[in-house]
């Protein structure tokens, strides 16, 4: 990817500017900062960056929060834990240091379904609860929550594509598609069985229609979902999502995290390796002024969601989650 010296350079910056960030969360926060910085640490084997990272993630762990968020709340911190401890950067017990916060989370979603406008905008909760569940399978709980929010996401989901046709149709369709996005990446992250075949006909009638245009991303999970359920029927679809999605790729608009949130994705696919080559050739970039220029503007440039954490801890693992 980039050297190793850059790769300090990027760690001397984040760490430096991360003095600075106010929030604890994962996406824009410090759990999130840590996040890479111990990914970091294992690559270069380097006991001082790992002392930043256990720093700033102290620093998350005992700030009070009533935000029970995956994003920039209390769900995020608790997954950033969750994948320290089974990928052993760190020797923790999970429930001392985060029983009674996990126990406050379970709670408060535990009535999620009887809430739809909460429901919405907290889905993402489901990556804490997938490893949560799997780290404490006794709590059936754990279940039970993410079983309502796939529920209520594909209600909502099966509603925007039954009207999609009318002409009278208000909500922004660009909207509706990033939630059908998400919900497909939720599905092949958690591998989940129980999802609604009926909302994938829908989608695939409306595409089929020409009412949706292709997507690399909504493609590739399609097929990661098929192929896990060795369900047939949807080649021609998914074919053309990768082929035509590929072709409105342009890198010379995307962001950092765009790029590098592609990259995995577009190195599965059979056709422009052009579009592959300039896309990494970004990424190798060794200059830290234009790396820090393709950061998204008005974000927190050094944080998880867009910024250079999620650069560093790519370059430091190639399977660095991209949440």
């Amino acid at each position: 990817m980039i050297s190793d010296t850059t790769i300090r350079k990027l760690v001397d910056y984040i760490s430096l500017n991360a003095c600075s960030v106010n929030s604890s969360g994962l996406y824009n926060g410090k759990s999130g900062i840590s996040l890479a910085l111990f990914e970091t640490a294992k690559c270069l084997q380097d006991t001082e960056i790992e002392d930043k990272a256990f720093s700033l993630f102290q620093e998350s762990l005992i700030r009070k929060t009533n935000d029970y968020g995956f994003e920039n709340g209390m769900s995020g911190i608790g997954y950033v834990l969750i994948y320290l401890i089974t990928n052993k950067l760190i020797d923790a017990d999970f429930e001392d240091l985060f029983g009674d916060q996990r126990e406050a989370i379970i709670k408060h979603f535990e009535n999620i379904d009887k809430q739809p406008d909460k429901l919405l905008v907290s889905y993402k909760i489901i990556y804490f609860l997938f490893v949560l569940d799997k780290l404490q399978k006794q709590d059936e709980r754990i279940y039970s929550i993410i079983e309502k929010i796939f529920q209520g996401l594909e209600l909502y989901l099966s509603l925007q594509f039954f009207d999609w046709k009318n002409i009278y149709y208000i909500n922004s369709k660009d909207y509706v598609l990033q939630m059908y996005e998400a919900y497909l990446k939720l599905v092949d992250f958690c591998n989940y069985k129980y999802f609604s075949k009926s909302l994938m006909d829908s989608y695939v009638t409306l595409y089929s229609e020409g009412r949706i245009a292709s997507s690399l991303v909504r493609g590739y999970y399609l097929h990661s979902i098929i192929t896990k359920n060795n369900m047939v029927g949807f080649n021609d679809v998914i074919r053309d999502h990768i082929r035509y999605g590929q072709k409105n790729i342009n890198p010379a608009i995307l962001f950092l995290d765009q790029k590098i949130n592609l990259t995995g994705i577009i190195e599965n696919a059979d056709e422009n390796r052009v579009k592959i080559q300039r896309i990494e050739m970004d990424l190798f970039e060794e200059s830290l002024e234009r790396i820090k220029r393709m950061v998204r503007p008005n974000c927190i440039h050094v944080g998880y969601q867009y910024g250079l954490a999620r650069y560093l801890g790519f370059c430091a693992n190639k399977k660095f989650p991209l949440l």
